[in-house]
């Protein structure tokens, strides 16, 4: 999904098809959700604080882009499209929809503290969203600390907890994929460093059968590092050496050439290696299989380039 494609499956917020619907939904520990009663003259309100907050977190960013989050680098102004392993808390984003069988958030079983995030789902006749909104400590009022409120002409403590709930979310499901707007927060939950683990050990796995690195272990060393793991998972995925078969020789006399490589990589005695010595070495080899390093065929100038989009070349046609 692109970024004009993701704003139109988005638009119908803007002229929805009938009136826009809400329902508000807790996540509780071990995958527990249930439905928020929420009064009924309170909905449309809710209704237009998402509203705007997708209006001016997504449809009005013209300057960004989406990008599948296995190709995740160092690129601002983007949106990542989930297409790892889903967890089973964000799968949640689809079985809610038109699930009548959830139990009801019922105060005299549950607390507001025991809320972790909330799933907002919002729709018209012919389309629904879900939201994800992790709750942060100052959106649950009353966990872990006391409160005080007027109380006539004293402050007295207040002994019940109150919900803050604003526009700001992190995730997004529209047309059955997941657009993620906050990457720290994935990084940081829903098991995702196993799950990019387990992806970055497929990438250092193909390195392994390429047989280009003579001292392999330095790269198993960084799969506990998350950014590390983050790039390897690109190569896994989408490296174009790997894909297109470059064969090492081509790889090393490439390395050695390059102004942005060159004298920076060490190699093995008889110069079929690469030993990887120092971090500035790993970067510019992950580099290398990420193919980041181009030339103008035009001014012959060199780059480092993160952001590659493939160009599908035409026949061209004789008059």
């Amino acid at each position: 999904m692109n970024k004009i494609e993701l704003n139109q499956h988005l638009n119908f917020v803007l002229q929805p098809n009938g009136e826009l619907q809400i329902i508000l939904y807790g996540c509780f520990a071990e995958g527990i959700v249930k439905k928020l009663d929420v009064k009924g003259d309170d909905l449309p309100a809710i209704v237009q604080l998402f509203v705007d907050s997708i209006k001016e977190r997504i449809l009005n960013k013209d300057d960004y882009s989406v990008i599948p989050l296995s190709t995740a680098d160092e690129r601002t102004k983007c949106f990542y499209e989930y297409d790892l392993d889903i967890p089973k808390e964000l799968e949640t984003l689809e079985t809610i929809i038109g699930n009548d069988q959830l139990e009801v958030f019922d105060f005299r079983n549950d607390a507001l503290s025991d809320i972790h995030a909330l799933i907002v789902v919002i729709a018209d006749n012919n389309h629904a969203i879900s939201l994800y909104k992790k709750l942060s400590s100052v959106e649950v009022i009353g966990r872990g600390s006391y409160l005080f409120w007027k109380a006539n002409q004293r402050i007295e403590r207040f002994n019940n907890q109150l919900l803050r709930v604003s526009g700001n979310f992190q995730l997004i499901r529209v047309e059955n994929k997941i657009i993620i707007l906050d990457l720290n927060l994935i990084e940081k939950s829903f098991g995702f460093h196993d799950v990019i683990k387990r992806e970055a050990t497929i990438g250092l796995n193909a390195i392994k059968e390429m047989g280009i690195v003579s001292n392999i272990n330095v790269l198993e060393e960084l799969i506990d590092n998350v950014s590390f793991a983050r790039k390897l998972t690109k190569i896994a995925r989408n490296s174009p050496v790997i894909q297109n078969n470059i064969p090492n020789v081509n790889i090393i006399n490439f390395s050695r050439t390059h102004p942005a490589v060159k004298g920076k990589i060490r190699y093995t005695k008889d110069g079929n290696q690469f030993s990887l010595d120092t971090k500035v070495s790993k970067n510019l080899f992950i580099k290398l299989l990420n193919d980041d390093f181009l030339t103008s065929e035009l001014t012959r100038l060199y780059y480092d380039s993160l952001a590659k989009d493939n160009i599908e070349v035409q026949e061209e046609f004789v008059d």
